[in-house]
């Protein structure tokens, strides 16, 4: 009697901690940069889902999303390992980068082409105005106007925007009346919109966007196609997860992307972001 109820004690401890066992479960942290700021982070959740539960389910862990505050958070958070895999655009990639060598990409979105036709691997940063802005034309137009730009550290909202200007011979620091930086590319789409600023930068995920919002309004004066934003990954990663996050990616369905800008993805060297490490240089120097 005595054997079989110490039998039982063992069993019943077994399974408790066995059932323990098998709840726990391996946590990674994905991170979203702050170009989706003005959205809500509700809504950034709900459009990721899809995508973070089809990956979940590949690595058999669960994927807690991140929200960065900043373009200076986003690429501390990569390279000091506070995360395991991010979506990063090109210039915040190649600083988290310098900052820790350790981290790759480990895919290339692809983006639709506007009438959705086919796919490519880059998208163009844009210097915008309004439609109704006859006196704002050309690149030279803008001189003693107010501008837009989102933050230093965004590739299509400053860092290549400020070397288009820097190749026309344009030093954008003296070359408009005033400028800011607004945090986010919907905000430089609202502050265009409304008038409070005559001009800004942003990319065309994002006037695709504000054009839903605002109506047919903008006009671009000039554009310049950048290496598209990727999966970037922490060193810390397993290899072996890491390896099938890629795998998952490059035969995801893209059903499960809609509302994302990314329309699918594609593995690209590292030498593909040597034009963004140029540009970098050219905008620190």
């Amino acid at each position: 009697m005595v054997r079989t109820l110490l039998l039982l004690l063992v069993l019943s401890v077994l399974e408790v901690t066995g059932g323990r066992a098998a709840q726990a479960q391996e946590t990674y942290k994905f991170m979203v940069p702050p170009w989706q700021r003005g959205q809500e982070i509700d809504d950034i959740r709900r459009l990721y889902r899809p995508m973070l539960d089809y990956l979940s389910a590949r690595i058999g862990a669960q994927i807690v999303l991140v929200s960065a505050r900043s373009y200076e958070d986003a690429i501390d958070y990569l390279a000091t390992g506070r995360v395991d895999f991010a979506t990063m655009s090109p210039v915040p990639y190649v600083k988290a980068q310098a900052m820790n060598p350790g981290v790759h990409m480990l895919v290339t979105e692809l983006s639709w082409t506007e009438d959705h036709s086919a796919r490519h691997d880059s998208y163009l940063g844009m210097l915008i105005t309004l439609k109704s802005r006859a006196d704002i034309e050309t690149l030279q137009d803008l001189k003693g106007k107010s501008f837009a730009f989102v933050n230093r550290d965004s590739s299509s909202g400053f860092v290549f925007p400020t070397a288009v200007l820097a190749r026309n011979q344009i030093d954008y620091s003296t070359f408009f009346s005033k400028f800011d930086f607004l945090g986010s590319h919907p905000r430089v789409t609202d502050a265009v919109a409304a008038g409070s600023v005559d001009a800004g930068a942003t990319w065309d995920y994002n006037l695709a966007q504000a054009t839903a919002k605002h109506g047919n309004i903008f006009k671009v004066i000039s554009d310049v196609a950048i290496p598209n934003l990727g999966i970037a990954i922490h060193p810390h990663l397993p290899a072996e997860v890491a390896a099938k996050i890629k795998e998952a990616l490059l035969t995801i369905d893209t059903t499960l992307l809609v509302g994302l800008p990314t329309a699918g993805y594609v593995e690209r060297p590292e030498s593909f972001y040597d034009i963004v490490r140029t540009v970098v240089e050219m905008n620190i120097h």
